[in-house]
């Protein structure tokens, strides 16, 4: 990754990977955009928001012109935001997911970003619920590893978090929401928070700042996934911007 690009943005989101309190497992914290409130238990919290905001996207989709709009904006303004991080003579290096039905850029993402980048690369959810990470090939390249979970997935073999994700420009993360500060709210097992602790201790390992190695993190949700705040603990680790339909967001 280009050193061009390791600036103070890395460091704050380092930061936000550790910055809460040890071992608090309780939270009082309100979604408010969602009308969404939850007080005490964190598994409690997350599960009452993931809840309600699996329901609305299942409510978004009956409405199919509009799902399919929202889904083509957002992957349209992703693709802008990638070709601005283009640097002369540098090759661009990204990782993304392929959407499900269900979620941001569905049936657009990969096809939009993959004539802007240099390399590609998709996540392989691993029997130890880690990632590793295979370069994307084509749709041809893809495959369903467990019909159960309906995750298209590269071919691999991958590689590993640590060994894949400091050599990037960015990493785009799924979410069902975001706070205004880059704390997300994920399906609840963990994958990429541990992802992004296993690149961030393998760069300090080798370095004197993880941050200065580690890729721009780029959380996408709908705009109404927005909130001013999450449920969150210091295992979480926050994006460092968000996109939605409308376009890409600083954080407040």
């Amino acid at each position: 990754m280009s050193s061009s690009r390791s600036s103070s943005r890395s460091s704050m989101s380092s930061a936000r990977c550790s910055r809460s309190s040890g071992t608090d497992e309780t939270t009082n914290s309100t979604c408010t955009d969602d009308k969404v409130n939850f007080s005490g238990n964190l598994s409690e919290a997350k599960a009452a928001l993931r809840s309600h905001h699996v329901k609305a996207r299942r409510r978004a989709c009956r409405d199919a012109e509009s799902w399919r709009a929202k889904n083509s904006q957002v992957a349209e303004y992703t693709a802008q935001y990638v070709r601005s991080l283009r640097r002369e003579g540098q090759p661009l290096r990204i990782a993304a997911y392929v959407p499900l039905a269900d979620e941001p850029g569905a049936g657009f993402l990969l096809e939009t970003l993959e004539t802007d980048v240099d390399e590609l690369w998709l996540p392989i959810c691993m029997p130890d619920a880690r990632l590793h990470w295979s370069r994307y090939a084509g749709p041809d390249s893809l495959h369903i590893p467990n019909p159960r979970l309906p995750v298209s997935e590269p071919v691999g073999p991958g590689i590993a978090s640590a060994d894949c994700l400091p050599r990037l420009d960015l990493v785009i993360v799924p979410a069902l929401a975001i706070a205004r500060d880059g704390y997300r709210l994920g399906k609840g097992a963990g994958f990429y928070d541990r992802a992004i602790a296993e690149a961030r201790s393998y760069v300090s390992s080798q370095t004197e700042s993880a941050a200065s190695s580690m890729p721009e993190l780029l959380g996408l949700v709908f705009a109404s996934e927005v909130c001013d705040s999450v449920p969150h603990n210091h295992r979480d680790c926050a994006v460092d911007k968000i996109m939605t339909e409308m376009g890409v967001r600083n954080l407040s």
